[in-house]
């Protein structure tokens, strides 16, 4: 069965092994206080989701908030992949790993990979839910493009005076 939990402190996950991982939560966590912000000073937490006595192979890296990192955490949760979640704050630690030095980032076993679109699309083949032929995966990749695009115009549905704003009733198919 699978257990969510509190795991601990990790600078870097991958390196790390469980009892690293509960030992560090049992000093970082008690001396910690909670953070009143992200751009609090505070090491990462990491939340395990998977059997407790194996590690899982996949790690996702991103703030202590929902953005980027969402639609990767939904895939994982939603397909079952065990995975540890690595929430940021305002230290910058990952710079020094993270392709681009910027979040959100995926561990896949020895895999690195960044950009939100390109993880969410390689968990998606990962769990076989991107398509079962061409077609389908054509259709996937389509509407996975459109989200985009209606996620980046959201604000115009707010402001009269946006183009965007004027053209998103008619792709949603709702009057103005």
């Amino acid at each position: 069965t699978y257990m969510l939990r509190r795991v601990g402190i990790a600078a870097s996950v991958a390196a790390a092994g469980a009892a690293t991982l509960q030992r560090r939560a049992a000093e970082s966590h008690a001396a910690a206080p909670a953070p009143e912000s992200l751009a609090a000073q505070r090491p990462p937490s990491v939340v395990r989701v998977a059997p407790l006595d194996d590690p899982p192979d996949v790690t996702l890296e991103y703030f202590a908030l929902r953005g980027l990192g969402e639609l990767p955490r939904l895939i994982l949760e939603l397909t079952g992949i065990p995975y540890d979640s690595v929430y940021h704050f305002g230290t910058g630690v990952y710079k020094p790993y993270a392709p681009f030095g910027q979040l959100p980032v995926l561990r896949d076993g020895p895999l690195l990979i960044c950009e939100s679109g390109a993880i969410a699309r390689h968990l998606a083949r990962k769990a076989c839910i991107d398509g079962g032929d061409a077609a389908d995966k054509a259709r996937v990749d389509m509407f996975f493009e459109l989200a985009k695009d209606l996620t980046s115009k959201k604000s115009g549905i707010h402001d009269p005076a946006s183009a965007d704003g004027k053209r998103l009733p008619a792709v949603a198919g709702t009057p103005p």
